[in-house]
């Protein structure tokens, strides 16, 4: 019977999960439900997951599933033992279920098992590196209440900070002002304190605002250029100061949609990390998360190669 690998990319909302064939060809990649089981209960997560595995095993023609490889949002590292457990079944031991972060699996997207960093930036933001043994070791991800460099969250708080100031004649006018009426859809400044305390306003609704804090720094507006440098700097230096534990680590990455949507984010984080490391290479990663999954399997049972590479990323754009 023919076999698969199974990654999958297990975000909050929204999960990507993909069937690959011991020779790199993907056969099936499906969607499912958000895979944080800290927020929606292992019972509910858990049946969202196998009900992908089931989809994929289908659409592979009933192939069998070699290992299954899920990146969590949920996780900062490796799963424990228990947690492992609480997902396995008479279909799946828990020795063919590996668990890891949605960080790391991002991390093999970029490295392919090599060592590395990849600094995330999206509503959140946290920076995972493995050195040349497999160790992996986490920084900044402290959550949007303590502190989460350069992610949409941050940016945005930082924006509606330089609103306050400029109402409380603490700073200079800025045309974030502007944007902070609009997009909030205010008649004066101080109904922010209004929105910003509402039961329904969530972090991702605040992390929305960011895009203007981009776009105004793209232009050069002051405030908002100010902001963004900054909030690149601290990634920058976090990133310098993880890369010192290990010598050998020579590549960071940049993932999630602070850097997908912002070129000046990019060469701003760039140009910081090159004055702090000199010689490193920036990149983005070849492959998506839920490949990089399959690239952890792979790596793990002895069958990468750059001919299983080739294949996986030219059948997945065609499947995709």
């Amino acid at each position: 019977m023919a076999k698969i690998y199974i990654g999958i990319d297990g975000g909050g909302t929204h999960s990507t999960a993909v069937a690959v064939c011991p020779d790199g060809r993907v056969a099936a990649v499906v969607g499912g439900g958000g895979l944080n089981f800290l927020n929606d209960g292992i019972p509910i997560v858990r049946e969202r997951l196998y009900d992908m595995i089931r989809r994929l095993t289908e659409a592979s023609g009933g192939a069998e599933v070699e290992s299954v490889c899920v990146g969590f949002s949920a996780l900062d590292g490796p799963a424990d033992e228990k947690t492992v457990s609480a997902f396995a079944s008479d279909e799946l031991p828990a020795s063919r279920l590996h668990f890891q972060s949605d960080a790391y699996v991002a991390l093999m997207g970029l490295t392919q098992g090599e060592p590395g960093v990849i600094v995330i930036c999206g509503t959140g933001s946290m920076l995972l590196m493995a050195d040349e043994h497999g160790n992996q070791t986490v920084s900044g991800g402290w959550g949007y209440l303590l502190n989460d460099a350069g992610s949409g969250y941050t940016l945005a708080r930082e924006a509606m900070l330089a609103v306050i100031d400029q109402a409380d004649g603490m700073g200079p006018e800025t045309v974030l002002t502007r944007d902070a009426m609009a997009h909030f859809n205010l008649t004066r400044p101080r109904a922010l304190i209004d929105v910003v305390y509402a039961p329904d306003f969530t972090p991702d609704k605040q992390a929305s605002f960011a895009r203007f804090v981009l776009t105004r720094a793209a232009e050069g507006e002051p405030v908002a250029y100010e902001i963004l440098r900054r909030n690149m700097d601290r990634l920058a230096r976090l990133t310098a100061r993880l890369m010192e534990k290990s010598e050998n680590v020579r590549l960071a990455g940049l993932y999630g949609g602070i850097f997908g949507h912002s070129e000046l984010a990019k060469t701003l984080f760039s140009e910081a990390l090159q004055r702090e490391r000199g010689e490193v290479r920036i990149a983005s990663p070849e492959y998506p998360p839920e490949l990089g999954a399959v690239i952890h399997l792979m790596k793990k049972h002895g069958g990468l190669s750059e001919s299983a590479l080739s294949l996986m990323k030219e059948t997945y754009k065609s499947i995709n």
